[in-house]
C-alpha cells in the first residue's frame, strides 16, 4: 500500500523538476507506485494552478477591456496622451506596468474597492516621481515617496500645489494600513479612491 507520507516527500522533491521531466518520471515508474502517484499528483496540481491563473487573467482582461475609453471620458486623458507626458520613462516594461496599474486602480475605484485602488494609485505616482527625478538627474536624499516629493519641491520641478497633491496621496496611502484604521470615520471611501486616481493624471500633466 502506498505511503501518504512518502508520496508527499516525493512530491516535494519534484518541485524543481520541469513538466517534461515529471511526465518522463511518471511513465518510467511502476504504475500505482509511490513515485508514480507523486509525479501524477504534482502534474495535476500544476495543471490546476495554470488553469486558475489563466482564468484570473481572463477576468482581469474582461474588466479592463475598453477601460481607457472610460478613463478618457472621466479624466479627459487618453492612453496615448499620457504616454507622451511620461516619455521620460525609457524602460518599456516599467511604462507598461504603469499603464496596467492605472487601469486596475481605475476599475477598482469605480467598483467600490477604495483600499486597493489607493494603494495602486499611490504606487503609480511614487514611480512616476522616481522616474521623473531620474530623468532630471536629481538624486533624492531618501529613496521613498517622501524623499521624491521633497526632491521635486526643493528643486522646483513641480509647482507647490502639485507637490501638496502628491503628499496628500501619500498620506491617504498610509491610511490603508490596518493599524491606522482606528475608526470607521477615517476608512478610505470610494470618493477618496477616485480622487487618488485623478491625481495621477493631474501630476502627469505637470511634468
Amino acid at each position: 500500500m502506498a505511503s501518504k507520507k512518502e508520496i508527499e516527500r516525493l512530491r516535494a522533491s519534484y518541485k524543481d523538476k520541469s513538466d517534461d521531466d515529471l511526465m518522463i518520471k511518471m511513465h518510467e515508474c511502476i504504475p500505482h507506485s509511490e513515485s508514480h502517484i507523486a509525479a501524477k499528483l504534482e502534474i495535476e496540481s500544476r495543471k490546476r494552478q495554470s488553469e486558475q491563473k489563466n482564468q484570473e487573467k481572463q477576468e482581469i482582461n474582461l474588466l479592463t477591456t475598453g477601460v481607457w475609453d472610460d478613463i478618457e471620458v472621466d479624466y479627459d486623458t487618453s492612453k496615448r496622451s499620457l504616454g507622451k507626458k511620461i516619455n521620460f520613462i525609457a524602460d518599456i516594461h516599467i511604462k507598461k506596468a504603469i499603464f496596467r496599474d492605472i487601469e486596475h486602480a481605475y476599475v477598482l475605484s469605480k467598483n467600490g474597492f477604495p483600499k486597493p485602488a489607493v494603494i495602486l494609485a499611490g504606487s503609480v505616482i511614487e514611480e512616476l516621481l522616481r522616474q521623473y527625478l531620474r530623468s532630471k538627474n536629481v538624486s533624492p536624499t531618501q529613496q521613498s515617496f517622501d524623499g521624491y516629493i521633497k526632491a521635486c519641491t526643493d528643486n522646483r520641478l513641480l509647482e507647490s500645489g502639485i507637490s501638496r497633491l502628491s503628499d496628500s496621496v501619500r498620506c491617504f496611502r498610509n491610511l490603508v494600513h490596518l493599524a491606522n484604521e482606528k475608526s470607521a470615520r477615517i476608512t478610505l471611501s470610494k470618493a477618496t479612491a477616485i480622487g487618488a486616481v485623478s491625481s495621477i493624471f493631474t501630476i502627469a500633466n505637470a511634468f
